[in-house]
């Protein structure tokens, strides 16, 4: 009578998993680095979701795992047993199976089984472990999910950049319409900011609320910005000699006496990141806009500034201000009202701007 053998299975396997062992059933086609698999691996690990223990035993395998056998030909197989690997990352064997079935089924790696199920590595050559053969020949896959993810988290952090400087901005509006009288308004206002910042929504759905809503402050205070932007009739009109004077790239307001030179020397930071090198005022004058957002500060605010202070000399306390928010942020976490302040001292003529400036470059 013909009898078979009952032959019991290690693990049940999904799809995902099945497709892991195809990949591992053939020798890798070339040659890999193990510093190149290391780091493009890692690196894909967000966006494949390995986290936690599955992550610290991915790690513990790919520093396991022999140059040699990443060659041509070769099948990169880690021959380590569960309780091995427990005691490494200081976990249970069952958290360690998980977290393997997690490396399996995510497509990094398969298993190579031996008869008895044990992991071993024979004199012959032979080794059953954990094969990262699923993760070699998918290199360039993972890669380009690793570049991709990169570029939108730092798309979604340059919206939200951008978005807590509209909140910083219309805020410094609202401070200013309540300082007009228009408190209800003002509070409105803040509520709604709140209300968008709070939204379950997409960060690029609050950067299109919060840009609607700025436009909209700057509207409800127009009539200030007009204030600000309009000459009395009765002013003369600038000379010739006075437009010159205004190319000087150099100017003297109370204590403040400011060369350009040492301005420019001093943003090192400033013009690594932000805005492009200052040769001359003029240079300056055109960033003011792009420096201006950088700090949150409304447009309300900066117009009043420049009528108070000057172009230049508001320019420069605005360059001042983000230089010092690039260099120590975490001890100016109110860049806004920081310059706010550089310009009522630049009223009462205590602010001393040069000294400042000087020591920004002696710094660098």
């Amino acid at each position: 009578m013909l009898q078979t053998e009952t032959i019991t299975r290690f693990r049940k396997l999904n799809a995902n998993a099945l497709a892991s062992q195809k990949l591992a059933s053939s020798p890798l086609p070339s040659q890999i680095s193990k510093s190149t698999l290391s780091l493009v691996v890692k690196r894909v690990c967000p966006v494949l979701g390995v986290t936690g223990t599955a992550y610290h035993v991915l790690d513990i395998l790919l520093g396991l795992v022999k140059e040699k056998d990443l060659g041509e030909g070769q099948s990169p197989v880690v021959a380590i047993s569960n309780r091995k690997l427990a005691d490494y990352v200081c976990r249970s064997e069952r958290s360690v199976m998980r977290a393997l079935k997690k490396l399996v089924e995510v497509g990094l790696l398969a298993y190579k089984d031996s008869g008895n199920g044990r992991r071993f590595e024979n004199s012959l050559g032979e080794a059953y472990g954990l094969d990262l053969s699923p993760a070699c020949k998918r290199l360039d896959e993972l890669r380009k999910r690793a570049d991709d993810y990169k570029t939108h988290l730092e798309a979604e952090r340059a919206l939200k950049r951008k978005s807590k400087g509209l909140v910083r901005a219309i805020n410094d509006a609202c401070a200013e319409l309540s300082n007009q009288g228009e408190l209800a308004q003002a509070e409105e206002l803040q509520q709604r900011v709140v209300a968008i910042m709070e939204s379950p929504q997409a960060a690029a759905d609050k950067m299109t609320f919060l840009s609607e809503l700025y436009e909209e402050v700057l509207d409800s205070a127009a009539s200030e910005l007009q204030q600000c932007e309009s000459l009395p009739e009765d002013q003369p009109a600038v000379s010739e000699q006075d437009q010159s004077a205004c190319e000087i790239e150099h100017e003297a307001t109370g204590n403040n006496e400011i060369s350009i030179e040492v301005l420019a020397h001093a943003l090192t930071m400033t013009t690594e990141h932000f805005i492009r090198p200052i040769r001359s005022w003029e240079d300056l004058r055109g960033e003011a806009n792009s420096l201006r957002l950088a700090i949150g500060l409304s447009e309300l605010a900066w117009q009043k500034a420049v009528r108070l202070l000057g172009l230049k000399l508001a320019a420069a306390c605005l360059a001042v201000v983000v230089e010092k928010v690039l260099r120590e942020p975490e001890r100016l976490t109110r860049p806004a009202g920081y310059f706010n302040g550089m310009v009522e001292k630049g009223q009462t003529g205590d602010l001393n701007l040069n000294r400042t400036i000087w020591s920004l470059a002696r710094r660098n």
